[in-house]
């Protein structure tokens, strides 16, 4: 007989494509505790099952596919390892496939060596000669230099000839963590995946009138354009509300919003999605370093999201803390409090110089079980406005801690916690947190 979190697994997996999951309603639906169905979001959300979005929440999506090594090139390496080039640099910017450490006879060496890997090895002549008429890059470790033979080779197959003065253990290792970056960093949405571009909406000239910004309006039913010189410099915002009260012979540059707040294509899409709630604003023009506008995002660009999205895992500190909480269930039934305690075990990980749990990371628990509690038994998205922290005893490693939250105040647009979090049975610390709530999910 299935167990209820293999029920709830069973549950997910015949939702269709982009259905919104939520806590609440699996609890309900398959009459198990909040918790329990948490938990087993959580797993989901581990296996590829589920996503949770920003804004959106969470959602059935697609299995994760595997990933691969994602554009390396030869030249991110050479900086990775600060090394040097002795040959071959017309193929720096060609991307690798695989690296391939080079511990092994000659012969033995090529069944792992294909067209465009990179092949790390000592003071070995004939091991970087078979790697380099294989088609493969060669990385000399220990700070050797060259044949002119293979320096020859590497310049007639344009297949770079580096050396590091590095040892193979840490070249693999910091070519490993750049790869680890760059996965990550592909991961994060940035504007330039939704932002729509100025060849696609519609601008205004500061020279143009409120008539020229009414006759825009009817023809596309927008009320926010951007207003921008004759040379596409942006210097403005205009809305239906800023024109209010003026002719329509006045000049747009009378009326519009000067130097307004402003993204750029490589601006994460989670802070512009910030700057659109916090500043209660509708549009976001999108500028280059020279402030020429190159496109605008706004709310309907955000709420485009609401579509299923390969998400996945990037194995940041902050994931890892998000992975590593969950939900204390106490044995009475019947409790006052809105939301649950939280519980954590301290790892190595998570620990200062001195062998106890960082400040930096109890701050990170805090905002986490705030805003989850939040949004998961509120359906309220909310961002951390303020915390005022007290940590009066060292929390150790391998010890557990346990997050009690309690609402001090609670309206439409804030929430206030007092925040005691326990280890061993003794206070360890306490926070006053205040949320900010953007919107009911």
């Amino acid at each position: 007989m299935a167990t209820k979190h293999e029920e709830i697994i069973h549950y997910l997996e015949k939702l269709p494509i982009g259905r919104k999951v939520s806590v609440r309603a699996i609890a309900r639906d398959l009459k198990v505790s909040e918790g329990t169905a948490y938990r087993a979001i959580k797993s989901a959300e581990t296996n590829g099952l589920v996503a949770t979005i920003e804004r959106v929440g969470t959602v059935r999506i697609e299995k994760d596919r595997p990933k691969k090594i994602d554009e390396l090139s030869f030249a991110d390496v050479l900086d990775v390892i600060d090394g040097r080039v002795l040959g071959g640099a017309n193929g720096l910017d060609k991307e690798l496939n695989k690296f391939v450490i080079g511990a092994m006879t000659e012969t033995a060496m090529i069944p792992y060596i294909s067209p465009m890997s990179l092949v790390i090895v000592g003071n070995r002549d004939e091991a970087q000669k078979i790697a380099l008429t294989h088609g493969a890059a060669v990385l000399i470790t220990g700070g050797f230099d060259a044949t002119k033979e293979n320096i020859d080779l590497a310049d007639e197959a344009a297949l770079p000839l580096i050396s590091t003065n590095y040892d193979t253990f840490t070249v693999a290792s910091l070519i490993n963590r750049e790869i680890s970056n760059k996965n990550i960093q592909q991961e994060i949405m940035t504007v330039a995946d939704v932002f729509a571009p100025v060849d696609q909406i519609q601008v205004l000239r500061q020279t143009q009138k409120v008539a020229d910004y009414q006759a825009l309006r009817r023809s596309t039913n927008n009320t926010r354009f951007a207003v921008v010189t004759d040379k596409g410099r942006l210097v403005g915002v205009v809305t239906l509300q800023d024109i209010e009260g003026f002719s329509e012979g006045t000049l747009l540059d009378k009326v519009m919003v000067k130097n307004p707040i402003t993204v750029t294509r490589h601006t994460s899409l989670a802070n512009a999605i910030h700057l659109l709630t916090s500043n209660s604003i509708d549009l976001l023009p999108v500028v280059n370093r020279n402030f020429d506008l190159v496109g605008v995002v706004n709310r309907n660009n955000v709420q485009a999201l609401d579509q299923p999205l390969s998400h996945e895992r990037t194995w940041t500190l902050q994931y890892q803390i998000s992975e590593s909480m969950y939900t204390i269930e106490h044995e009475q039934v019947e409790t006052d409090a809105i939301f649950p305690d939280w519980g954590v075990h301290i790892t190595p990980q998570m620990a200062n110089e001195l062998g106890a749990l960082s400040i930096g990371v109890l701050s990170e628990f805090i905002t986490l079980a705030t805003t989850r509690s939040l949004r998961i038994y509120q359906q309220k998205a909310s961002m951390v406005d303020q915390i005022d922290l007290n940590y009066f005893r060292l929390v150790q490693i391998d010890h557990d801690l346990e997050i009690h939250l309690n609402v001090v105040n609670e309206n439409r647009r804030l929430a206030t916690f007092d925040v005691d979090m326990i280890s061993d049975h003794t206070l360890v610390a306490k926070a006053l947190v205040t949320c900010q709530i953007i919107e009911e999910i």
